[in-house]
């Protein structure tokens, strides 16, 4: 899912790879979304607000993909 905001735009990665316990969440890249509501389906946060954020996010992309 993707929630576009002003300054950034958030995805929420489904955590069967990419759990944010076994990849960590890096403060102001990703964020641990477990157990807290929100609005999407994953429990991985990665907050894209540069071409360099969305580079890096990559792999997390991939590694929740190759889950589904």
């Amino acid at each position: 899912m993707l929630a576009p905001q002003q300054t950034k735009l958030l995805v929420y990665l489904k955590a069967v790879k990419a759990d944010p316990k076994e990849v960590g969440p890096v403060p102001g890249f990703t964020r641990d979304m477990t157990g807290l509501g929100h609005h999407g389906t994953g429990d991985l946060e990665p907050q894209l607000r540069t071409e360099r954020d969305l580079e890096q996010a990559q792999d997390l992309f991939r590694l929740s993909y190759a889950a589904a």
